[in-house]
């Protein structure tokens, strides 16, 4: 019995560095949201999951794709973490696109796509997480996002 007590605590241990290297990880949640849909849970909805610098011109093949609703956001990573959401399949800038970038290591989390100041950076500090975003808007941004992209793309201080 004494030994399967010191293995338990021994496992404890061991785990704590496990869980605190998986908290760095660098990712985007693309959540599908439908009021109509939420469930008992009051905010259920799938997500497509991105991992740091994938690059997705079209994620069409997620399969809540089609289905009525909007997206919302959730991002993790360092400071500095940049990523683009595109309102067309290949990186199209004519139907639309945010910037989101992390201004500190704690999680982003952004529920209205289209709820910033159109064609100007804006400071977004909650405690969740802060973050700057440049909006570029499009009819329905927030339902029609077909692309992801990591990085800066442009040149000069605005996309």
């Amino acid at each position: 019995m004494k030994f399967f007590k010191n293995a338990l605590i021994l496992l404890a241990v061991l785990s704590f560095p496990i869980l605190a290297f998986s908290s760095d990880k660098t990712e985007l949640n693309l959540w599908k949201r439908n009021a109509n849909l939420y469930g008992p849970c009051g905010h259920c909805a799938d997500f497509v999951n991105f991992s740091e610098n994938e690059n997705r011109k079209d994620f069409s093949e997620f399969n809540l794709y089609d289905q009525d609703g909007y997206y919302t956001v959730n991002l993790t990573g360092s400071t500095g973490t940049m990523v683009t959401l595109y309102g067309n399949k290949g990186f199209d800038t004519d139907h639309g696109y945010l910037v989101i970038v992390k201004k500190d290591d704690r999680m982003v989390e952004v529920e209205d796509l289209e709820g910033f100041t159109p064609g100007q950076w804006v400071d977004i500090n909650t405690q969740e997480g802060s973050y700057s975003a440049f909006y570029r808007p499009n009819q329905n941004f927030k339902t029609r996002v077909a692309s992801v992209k990591w990085g800066k793309w442009w040149t000069g201080s605005n996309p």
